[in-house]
């Protein structure tokens, strides 16, 4: 008895050395196995997420594509309303310089109208004012007056392209020659002098009338 209690205690130390071993082997291949195991866990959950992405971005496909064509249709309506603006904006101005255009034409057809009605008028009533009583008629007034309205028809037409001081010569001198017309040109009407020609500044309003026509004629001439 004494002796298996003494080989006991002799052989604790062996068995303390043989637990301590073979918990060291343990906890070496549990640190293994649970390293293979985390190893393994990290590459089904790298897997998977490569997974996961692969299949989120599969259902993004469709959106991205839906709302690429969405911008490819904006970016084109864009496009066809700024080339509307444009040839909006093309035609207007161009509008605006056949207006402007036709607008010049009907100025200088009026004007050169007006001239050619005002230009010789003073100089043709005059030569039927002086004339001797004998050789006046009613056909004379009746010249001179459709001279006169003549005049007064183109004037109408061309007020609106003359300046206020342009209408307020013309004005005077229709009325200055519907005087002459009045008392000198007709079936026995006197006879104009020359001193009252001379007197009176029909010669040179006819003239400022004239030079100031031709002068505006030559500026749109040369628009």
């Amino acid at each position: 008895m004494i002796d298996f209690l003494d080989w006991v205690a002799r052989a604790g130390g062996m068995v303390a050395i043989l637990f301590i071993a073979l918990g060291f082997v343990f906890r070496e291949k549990w640190k293994q196995i649970l390293q293979r195991s985390l190893a393994e866990d990290i590459e089904r959950l790298k897997s998977e997420l490569v997974i996961s992405q692969a299949e989120h971005a599969a259902s993004l496909t469709p959106q991205l594509e839906q709302i690429k064509h969405d911008f490819q249709q904006k970016l084109e309506a864009y496009k066809v309303s700024l080339i509307a603006q444009t040839e909006a904006v093309k035609a207007r101005e161009e509008l605006r310089k056949t207006i402007a255009l036709r607008y010049a034409e009907i100025e200088f057809e009026r004007l050169v109208a007006l001239e050619r009605a005002a230009g010789p008028i003073t100089s043709y009533l005059l030569s039927l004012a002086i004339v001797d009583v004998t050789n006046k008629s009613v056909e004379n007034g009746n010249q001179a007056l459709d001279r006169l309205r003549s005049l007064g028809v183109a004037a109408d037409e061309a007020e609106m392209f003359m300046s206020s001081e342009d209408r307020v010569l013309i004005i005077e001198l229709q009325q200055r020659l519907l005087a002459v017309a009045s008392d000198h040109i007709g079936y026995q009407k006197p006879v104009l002098t020359q001193d009252w020609v001379k007197r009176s500044g029909l010669l040179e309003l006819s003239c400022r009338v004239h030079t100031s026509l031709k002068q505006r004629i030559g500026e749109i001439g040369k628009l």
